[in-house]
Parts: C-alpha cells; sequence; structure tokens
C-alpha cells in the first residue's frame, strides 16, 4: 500500500531546454491531490490524458518509493 499522487508536465517554456516541467496536482483546498488506491489514480489519469489538448501529460508517482535521509550536522571542535 502507498499513496499516488498525479504530475502534470508542461512544456518547458525557455527555449534553450526540451525538459517538460513537472507540476504537482491540487485539489480545490491547495492540498496535493493524493490516491490510496492505484487503480484509482489510473482511472483519473486517463481521463486527464484523454482531454489534454495543449501537449500537457500525466503521470503517476508513488509516494514513498525514494527518499532523502537528512543527518544532522555534528559540530567538531
Amino acid at each position: 500500500m502507498g499513496l499516488y499522487i498525479i504530475i502534470k508536465y508542461h512544456d518547458n517554456p525557455s527555449s534553450q531546454s526540451n525538459k517538460a516541467l513537472p507540476v504537482l496536482m491540487m485539489d480545490n483546498d491547495d492540498h496535493p491531490l493524493e490516491f490510496d488506491r492505484l487503480d484509482s489514480a489510473k482511472e483519473i489519469l486517463d481521463i486527464l490524458n484523454m482531454n489534454s489538448n495543449q501537449g500537457f501529460h500525466y503521470e503517476i508517482k508513488k509516494l514513498g518509493v525514494k527518499y532523502l535521509k537528512v543527518s544532522q550536522k555534528t559540530h567538531g571542535n
């Protein structure tokens, strides 16, 4: 089990880069649009990709797959 989010990819407005810009999809309350089931996320993803007519594309990402471990910096004397 995990949480899934949808990322919307925009074309980069910079003419110097072909890399798409990722944008986190938000709900009506400005919280990340999260799904607790992959099939629910896929259902929304299919609708978004089908209705995208401006060159956007959408992908599902699972949260918790990668994380950055941050440890406290120790000060030596």
